[in-house]
């Protein structure tokens, strides 16, 4: 997956209760991601920092093959 999309979808939930769930590519169960902070792309071309009230997560954006989120428009 790109970069970009990811970025976009991060930093529109800086501040939110949104959660975004990864799949990674050879792992089965999603990471989900909420509580965002800030979220900043790194030097390498995949490469995000994202930072929740309680981690700090290092993510290549190549090795996510799926992301969803919860639609809050219902």
């Amino acid at each position: 997956m790109e970069r970009l999309p990811l970025l976009d979808i991060l930093a529109d939930m800086k501040g939110t209760d949104r959660e975004l769930d990864l799949t990674l590519m050879g792992e089965d169960d999603p990471i989900e991601i909420r509580n965002v902070v800030e979220v900043e792309p790194l030097r390498s071309s995949h490469g995000l920092k994202i930072t929740t009230r309680q981690n700090y997560i290092w993510l290549d954006a190549s090795h996510v093959s799926a992301a969803w989120q919860a639609r809050s428009d219902l």
